[in-house]
């Protein structure tokens, strides 16, 4: 018996270490949105806010290493996702389609690329 329940407990970790690789569902596309990119405490925890909304925040894992730059201005289209009921983010999901920087803040930062794409 008590194997069994060992077995369970350690299927029920795996189905749950699954989940939290969730795919959101797609509330609306946004395009060109003039943005900048925060650090929330520490410099691991990125978000992006927009330009137009002061209190929002976008969180997405596609952001390139290299624009990880607090205070960096950047144009950003993509996917706002839908966040599930019951559930606390540091922001909303975004799945980027596209990121950009002027000229000079590509000069100003050193940056490397001045656009991603994001298929």
């Amino acid at each position: 018996m008590k194997k069994i329940s060992i077995c369970v407990f350690i299927i029920m970790i795996a189905l749950s270490a699954q989940s939290q690789n969730w795919e959101y569902d797609v509330e609306r596309t946004i395009s060109n949105v003039k943005g900048t990119i925060k650090f929330l405490e520490n410099p691991e925890i990125v978000y992006i806010q927009p330009d137009d909304n002061p209190n929002g925040r976008y969180i997405s894992n596609q952001l390139p290493e290299e624009y990880r730059k607090e205070g960096l201005k950047i144009t950003f289209s993509g996917d706002v996702g839908k966040i599930p009921p019951n559930f606390r983010m540091l922001g909303t999901p975004l799945r980027l389609k596209s990121i950009g920087v002027s000229c000079k803040e590509q000069k100003k930062f050193k940056l490397k690329k001045r656009k991603y794409v994001f298929g």
